[in-house]
């Protein structure tokens, strides 16, 4: 089948994409691995508009949801896109899994991934308490002591969560204090817990273990000595990096990886749009992905129109 428009990523970008396209009559296939993006993984939701609170989760069920009640797009989950060809004016996007899709046009919505930590252990025990995302794993480590390793607002947010689950939480800073762009709202809300501790100066060396978690290495910045933490869960929270690779040398990019995309959403390559964080535009929230992920479908409906069938 040849869609109007493939949309690659299913957050809130990917989502409000996929209701627009339906709004202008035109056919849309959603492939995405998982559903809800990063606003999924958010523990508390405070600042979209209709909604006081709200947990991430439910937030992006809502989105799911809403896009649910069109018939006109089709939403493929467990998909992750390998590349993106050209093909006679069309685009031929292609899973991991091999499968091959053709649209007229392309949204490129998929998001960011979290960074690694790249130090010895990390790989040996992701999944076996380490993780990179308090809000699906939190619960697992209810009366537990956990280090959250990270200084913006994933980790302050990470804190928050945990302070509320874990017996003991350890907020290990690179920095010698807090970062001044913080969300000081929320940076209050996470140190406020009489079981959080935090560390400065914190530069997270080893994660040591058996079968599991058991323990952490850090070098004191200040005094180069390195120390030890004995924790039964680690949660890395160092920032995020475009998901991004499977159009690497097709779009234009960024220094951060990020697709460059003109007021339009329009990418270097006439045809393919990005929204969201995988983009280049400014700021990183829920409401301004979708907000994005609709204009990328507007303007890639007017593209098609001012083609020939």
């Amino acid at each position: 089948m040849l869609y109007d428009v493939i949309i690659i990523g299913a957050g809130p970008a990917g989502l409000s994409a996929g209701i627009y396209i339906c709004r202008k009559k035109l056919s849309a296939l959603v492939l995405s691995k998982d559903i809800g993006g990063q606003t999924a993984k958010s523990w508390e939701v405070e600042n979209y508009l209709g909604y006081s609170l709200i947990s991430g989760a439910d937030l992006a069920q809502k989105f799911k949801e809403h896009l649910d009640s069109f018939k006109c797009v089709s939403l493929k989950t467990g998909a992750e896109v390998a590349s993106i060809k050209k093909s006679n004016g069309l685009f031929k996007v292609i899973t991991k899994k091999r499968e091959k899709y053709l649209g007229k046009t392309v949204i490129i919505a998929s998001g960011k991934n979290p960074k690694m930590l790249n130090v010895p252990g990390e790989e040996e025990f992701r999944g076996r308490g380490l993780t990179y995302c308090a809000t699906c794993d939190g619960p697992l480590f209810s009366g537990k002591d956990v280090a959250v390793v990270g200084q913006g607002n994933s980790a302050m947010g990470a804190t928050y969560q945990l302070a509320k689950i874990a017996r003991l939480v350890y907020l290990l800073i690179k920095g010698p204090k807090l970062r001044s762009d913080l969300d000081k709202i929320l940076a209050e809300n996470a140190l406020a817990a009489d079981n959080v501790k935090v560390i400065y100066n914190a530069l997270t060396t080893k994660v040591k273990g058996d079968k599991a978690v058991s323990g952490l290495e850090y070098q004191d910045q200040k005094t180069k000595e390195i120390k030890k933490l004995s924790i039964q869960g680690i949660f890395v929270e160092i920032g995020s990096v475009p998901s991004a690779e499977f159009c690497r040398g097709l779009v234009k990019m960024n220094k951060l990886g990020e697709i460059i995309v003109d007021k339009a959403n329009m990418t270097s390559v006439p045809g393919i749009f990005a929204a969201g964080d995988v983009s280049d535009v400014i700021e990183k929230q829920t409401i301004i992905a979708a907000g994005e992920g609709a204009k990328a479908a507007i303007a890639a409906a007017k593209y098609l129109s001012s083609r020939p069938e």
